[in-house]
């Protein structure tokens, strides 16, 4: 199928113009023709060709001038011009023609099918490369307004082109001050093998995928990065460098920061509540009914010779009162244990597994090597927590016959183990049951083992019991 061309001839030899212009519509091409030089550059100003036919010789400005103005001008960027001379023809003055811009240069006279021939291989060249260029601007486009840093690097790393959003990234007024930088530079020392190796890498395999590294500011000042490159080729496929796309993932740092601080803070506000609570107990709630209790055993000694039933009552109440008390004491202790901040660590433990078998049916193994000193309150409180809510579960869900316990401190770590004989579970976590806080356990021993930067290594087989590992520093 032929394809339309817009085509200007430009040509002071009329009957020459009037024959090839009507061959060219023949062919199915608009044409439009010129006589001089100036009416060319104006119709092609104004018209906007596929393609110029020029002339060399021409009464005004001579057919050099013409396509140099052409092609000096931006917006005429894809208009092809063919230059056509039969007077002007040897070698050196085709190459001064070549050398103003011209696409073509051709002697006349010319062969009809030759130079359709040649009009249908400029137009596809012109077309092509109008392509190019518009894809080529799309783009440009798209870098501009990427809210990303992008770049293009050489094969030793140095930066050819970045676009506005690089500048702003590292601090740099402008884009034009990056250029030729090594992008080496732009990370600490620390980080600057790794990133050799990747884009070196990434210049052999072609890309490279999300990495994140750290990177300088103009004012020296580190930011988190995630870094991501793919080969940019010239002709025949060969690697020119890297295109490079530069996040800033400073915010995504944060927020994931604050998501791995949430559970710290979380544990911290509820113990901060457990504390205010066992306070109020203790100070509000125990010296009500210590006080209640001392009246019922004032009222029961006066009314013991007056009414022997209203007696009994009372002393009934007293002793209710006493357990009242006692529970009221349990609670407070099991919120805040007064042993933990008095004795430490090691007795709050023992203490622990005392109370633990002696109201249960449980054998309760403890061997613990205090630590050389006493750890900082919230890191024993953590610690004491997870031994708290695993025996805890041990006592409701394991039908377990025997628990141990063993806490140890070597090379800088607390290493704690908690092994039963019970049922286990599988894969999957626990089986489910009616109890709501099933599973939770587990799930505070790990968020309170990681609030410590240490790990939670838990491990069950079905009646095979479970072995609980924690390892933290300290």
């Amino acid at each position: 199928m032929k394809t339309k061309t817009r085509i200007l001839m430009v040509d002071d030899n009329l009957a020459l113009l009037n024959v090839i212009s009507k061959l060219l519509r023949s062919e199915g091409h608009e044409v439009c023709t010129a006589p001089t030089g100036l009416e060319g550059l104006w119709l092609t100003r104004q018209w906007l060709p596929d393609l110029v036919l020029l002339d060399v010789r021409l009464p005004d400005l001579d057919g050099f001038e013409v396509c140099r103005q052409i092609k000096s001008d931006p917006a005429l960027v894809d208009v092809f011009v063919i230059m056509l001379s039969g007077e002007a023809t040897s070698a050196s003055q085709k190459a001064g023609g070549l050398d103003t811009g011209a696409d073509e240069y051709l002697t006349k006279p010319l062969d009809a099918e030759e130079l359709f021939a040649r009009i249908r291989t400029a137009a596809r060249l012109r077309h092509t490369t109008a392509a190019l260029r518009a894809s080529e601007q799309h783009y440009r486009r798209l870098v501009e307004i990427l809210p990303d840093a992008v770049g293009q690097l050489d094969e030793q790393g140095r930066l050819a082109a970045v676009n506005p959003q690089a500048a702003s990234m590292l601090g740099y007024a402008e884009a034009g001050l990056l250029l030729g930088k090594s992008a080496f530079e732009l990370a600490p020392p620390e980080e600057q093998a790794r990133l050799r190796a990747d884009l070196a890498l990434a210049l052999r395999t072609g890309v490279l995928h999300n990495v994140q590294y750290t990177l300088l500011r103009k004012n020296g000042r580190r930011f988190p990065a995630e870094i991501s490159a793919a080969v940019s080729s010239e002709g025949r496929g060969q690697p020119s460098g890297l295109v490079i796309v530069v996040r800033d993932i400073t915010e995504r740092k944060r927020t994931e920061e604050d998501l791995r601080q949430l559970p710290r803070r979380i544990i911290e506000a509820q113990e901060a509540e457990r504390l205010r609570v066992a306070r109020e107990l203790h100070d509000g709630v125990n010296q009500i009914l210590a006080s209640a209790k001392m009246r019922l055993r004032k009222a029961e000694d006066s009314l013991a010779a007056i009414n022997p039933a209203a007696t009994q009552m009372l002393a009934r109440c007293y002793e209710l009162m006493v357990q009242a008390l006692e529970e009221n004491r349990r609670i407070a202790h099991a919120l805040r244990p007064s042993e933990l901040d008095e004795l430490g660590l090691a007795d709050a433990c023992r203490n622990l597994c005392k109370d633990l078998e002696a109201r249960s049916n449980l054998r309760v193994s403890c061997q613990i090597t205090a630590p050389p000193k006493r750890l900082p309150p919230a890191v024993e409180l953590n610690l004491f927590r997870i031994i708290q809510e695993t025996l805890s579960n041990v006592e409701q869900h394991a039908h377990a016959a025997t628990v141990s316990l063993q806490m140890t401190v070597q090379g800088g770590f607390l290493q704690l183990s908690i092994r039963d004989d019970g049922r286990g579970f599988g894969p999957k976590g626990p089986r489910p049951s009616k109890d709501k806080r099933r599973g939770i356990g587990l799930t505070n021993v790990r968020e309170r083992a990681a609030a410590l930067g240490g790990v939670c290594e838990i491990k069950s087989t079905p009646k095979q019991g479970t072995l609980i590992r924690v390892r933290v520093p300290v």
